[in-house]
């Protein structure tokens, strides 16, 4: 009985065309512009060392001028060429065109520049990276300032140090490309969400005369509940599936070892999007558009708190609401793909996993029990 529900549901959405375009051509679509934009950016051998100019005032912190000179392109080639000097000596090379741009380093590093162009996009990049880095140094230090006594300049060099790392002419795309196909990856398994709200759609009496008819039936909620989202995960993770295969065989994108990881976020993160869905679909009480444009509101704003828009926004909520990460599924799923590419060990990365297999069970436990719950004067 269960399979045979689960099968023709699964009929049932394979013949809505445009759900099935949109969940396969659309994250096919981003990732080709995704390609398309950052492509030049996997040619980390085309840029030359950036020749700039730095001015440190008297109670500025001296690492800085190290942490310049330690960035690297590739091994044995400096990012930046620094040039020290006085305020009226780098002033003097930046209108002669013999640097990019000059840093005046004081409390914090403050870039000038005469133009703008790939190079002093690079040179301001570097910069915000600083500045977010060293927060997160000050904030460590904060809590315990006997972490870093002796070691405090090599562990702030060390962060930066590798800061755009070439993989060589062996490897296609260097790991700072993977950040923005994770961020799309992301989004397709929290986009799962619709699927989710559809499926407990079509099992409400009062939301549509399918569902009305669906409801006479002597079936037990709980089945056709989890014989819908079944389903709905069904598709959704193929077409994950689908873009995975479409960026590792067509883009050439190199995912190395961690293949299997990112398949269990993508599991995880369409069982999360799908219950998600389902859970807002249930308690909102309103019609078709209505509970879309809600939903559709939620997803953008977990989003936004996640740092999809900006990494700024992410630290930010980190900082001041740490709670607010734990309950967000879009924070948990781009946080598990952000472990894989910076840390080594897997223990966040498994909390992640296993705080949104939790909110999977309390999303679809809210659900079915809404559900059950309701009763209807007359079908």
């Amino acid at each position: 009985m269960f399979f045979r529900l689960y099968r023709t549901r699964l009929k049932c959405l394979l013949k809505n065309k445009e759900t099935i375009l949109w969940s396969f051509g659309f994250p096919i679509l981003l990732s080709i512009f995704f390609y398309m934009a950052f492509y030049n950016l996997s040619k980390a051998e085309s840029i030359e060392s950036i020749p700039i100019g730095l001015v440190i005032e008297e109670n500025a912190v001296l690492p800085f001028k190290d942490i310049l000179e330690n960035v690297e392109i590739a091994e044995g080639k400096s990012l930046f060429e620094v040039k020290t000097g006085t305020l009226e000596e780098v002033k003097d090379l930046l209108v002669r065109e013999k640097v990019e741009g000059y840093i005046v380093f004081n409390d914090k590093p403050v870039l000038y520049i005469k133009n703008n162009g790939f190079r002093q996009s690079i040179i301001k990049t570097f910069l915000d990276t600083y500045e977010q880095k060293s927060q997160t140094i000050n904030h460590i230090i904060q809590l315990n300032p006997d972490i870093v006594k002796d070691g405090q300049i090599n562990l702030i060099t060390n962060l930066f140090q590798n800061f755009i790392v070439d993989g060589g002419a062996e490897n296609k795309n260097p790991d700072n490309i993977l950040i923005y196909f994770y961020t799309l990856i992301a989004t397709t398994c929290i986009f799962g969400a619709s699927w989710g709200l559809t499926e407990v759609v079509n099992i409400q009496a009062d939301q549509s005369n399918i569902a009305a008819r669906i409801n006479v039936a002597p079936t037990h909620k709980m089945k056709l509940l989890l014989c819908n989202l079944l389903a709905a995960f069904t598709l959704h993770f193929i077409s994950i599936l689908f873009l995975l295969a479409f960026l590792i065989r067509v883009l050439n994108i190199v995912f190395g070892g961690q293949l299997n990881y990112i398949l269990l976020i993508c599991l995880m993160g369409s069982l999360c999007g799908i219950s998600l869905g389902a859970m807002i679909g249930v308690i909102i009480k309103a019609n078709l558009k209505a509970k879309e444009a809600i939903l559709s509101a939620i997803v953008m704003g977990g989003g936004f708190l996640a740092g999809m828009m900006s990494t700024q926004v992410k630290y930010m909520v980190q900082k001041n609401v740490p709670f607010l990460g734990f309950i967000n599924p879009s924070n948990l799923i781009t946080d598990a793909f952000y472990s894989l590419y910076y840390y080594d060990e897997y223990d966040r990365f498994y909390l992640n996993i296993f705080l949104l297999f939790v909110l999977t069970i309390i999303f679809t436990s809210i659900a079915y029990f809404k559900i059950r719950r309701k009763e209807y004067a007359s079908i």
